[in-house]
């Protein structure tokens, strides 16, 4: 036993979820990686050891949704969202930039590695959003090049100037395709919101209460009808993001079922509130795609139990503004909420104490399943020997409350303010470093590193696929 090298760090007593199931269980690591996972480690030689007891260690958190300040309105830069989200026990993030009109979204991939690599201090990769004045041919084989190899199209926000025709979101597939990327849509229909929201502001209905009838469900469902069936038709697997209604979740289980490579993404929001929630706490709770009902909540608890969803993510949008309950113009008001720092505290409360699901169902939608869709497995989202060390330890029966006053986005505000949750992030390693430590950062901005994602590590996972 002598001549076995000692673990860096040993994580002792800890109910483990690892990719064979839930087990009690210790962790050996060694430098940035787990070294060992055995189910006795306490006798054998560390320089650091960590008691898990009466704790569940899960893989460490991957938001692969946030938004942060791409010459937008949005109250975080990219180092500020990733810091927010380290404190709610994220440990990589995959964020969405957007390039101005006069800008390659390849120059802008390039100027968030830069500033990402100084700033974050989790791992991050990056998605790109094109828009509909960039040069497709030339910039996704950029893309790919530079490791963002999931591109975003919105199909809707017209007035933004950031909706892709349809001539140019079936180029853009074909592209992709070829490149063997991953296409990612915002799946409502623009010309209709755009219609709705033009007739609703001439009859004078800028209420709150106005808004769901505007942006309505029938929108998403038709938008991601779309996207699948332009993807379809151009052979390009498709990740529809952030997905809120019963009728898109509908369309996207058949669409696996017929053997398409399509994946869903919800968000707690829309697990977890409903249009009820707008209308308490006014323009602050308006997102896009718009909170729903109850009964598409229930469907898409139903979807992530039967794996028509796949991944569960933040879509991080924070804004600097003041928590009005009132407006005279609902259209008027920004989109957007945050969400990273709170995106693993909801979702145990919610599927482990609330619901009582296996802790391995958290992980698989928070972690393993974004880590094989987006290229990063198993270098993450995985307790496994040879994987980077990145955990998260969770204390059950903690419980805290939710106030954005604690919160450490910019954003001035939470949908869940006052919310009570039992299971709380109270440690967590990244790359074999302790990263939060009971509720206090270890880590500088520039611990951080950039993960470029190649094409042929995309998709590991099947749609509709449980995780095992």
């Amino acid at each position: 036993m002598n001549n076995i090298e000692p673990f860096d760090v040993v994580i002792v007593g800890g109910t483990v979820v690892t990719p064979e199931g839930t087990r009690r269980a210790d962790i050996g690591i060694r430098g940035e990686t787990i070294a060992a996972v055995e189910p006795d480690l306490s006798q054998m030689a560390a320089k650091n050891v960590v008691s898990a007891v009466d704790r569940i260690v899960l893989p460490g958190a991957i938001d692969s949704h946030v938004h942060c300040r791409t010459w937008t309105d949005h109250s975080d830069e990219i180092g500020d969202s990733h810091r927010s989200a380290a404190f709610g026990g994220v440990t990589t993030a995959i964020t969405q930039i957007r390039a101005p009109i006069d800008m390659a979204p390849s120059d802008a991939i390039e100027h968030f590695i830069d500033l990402g690599s100084r700033t974050s201090v989790i791992d991050f990769g990056l998605h790109t959003i094109v828009r509909p004045e960039h040069d497709l041919d030339k910039e996704i084989p950029k893309l790919m090049v530079l490791g963002s190899a999931s591109v975003k199209f919105f199909m809707s926000y017209k007035d933004m100037g950031i909706m892709m025709p349809d001539n140019l979101l079936l180029r853009g597939l074909g592209l992709i395709r070829d490149a063997g990327g991953l296409a990612m849509v915002h799946a409502e229909d623009g010309e209709m919101i755009g219609h709705l929201i033009a007739g609703s502001r001439a009859a004078g209905k800028t209420a709150i209460s106005d808004f769901a009838a505007a942006e309505p469900a029938a929108a998403e469902d038709l938008g991601t009808i779309r996207a699948l069936t332009y993807a379809a038709v151009m052979d390009c697997p498709l990740y529809v993001l952030h997905m809120t209604t019963s009728g898109a979740i509908r369309a996207l289980r058949e669409a696996q079922k017929a053997g398409q490579r399509a994946w869903g993404e919800t968000c707690p929001k829309y697990l977890t509130l409903t249009n009820d929630d707008l209308i308490a706490r006014g323009p602050l709770a308006k997102v896009g795609p718009p909170l729903r009902t109850a009964f598409d909540n229930d469907s898409l608890w139903q979807a992530l139990s039967d794996a028509t969803l796949s991944v569960v993510a933040s879509d991080h949008a924070p804004r600097d503004r003041e928590s009005l309950t009132e407006t005279t113009d609902i259209f008027a008001e920004p989109y957007g909420a945050p969400g990273t720092e709170t995106l693993l505290p909801i979702m145990f409360d919610e599927m482990v104490s609330r619901r009582g699901l296996d802790p391995a169902e958290l992980a698989a939608v928070l972690s393993s399943n974004p880590a094989k869709i987006y290229g990063l497995y198993p270098k993450k989202g995985a307790i496994q020997v040879g994987s980077d060390a990145d955990l998260v330890i969770i204390d059950p029966k903690r419980t805290e409350t939710i106030q954005a006053r604690t919160q450490h986005t910019g954003a001035t505000y939470s949908l869940y303010e006052n919310r009570s949750v039992t299971g709380w992030p109270t440690h967590s390693f990244l790359r074999g470093r302790a990263l939060l430590v009971d509720g206090s950062l270890a880590q500088e901005p520039g611990y951080g590193s950039y993960l470029p994602r190649k094409a042929e590590n995309l998709m590991q996972l099947a749609p509709g696929q449980k995780a095992t």
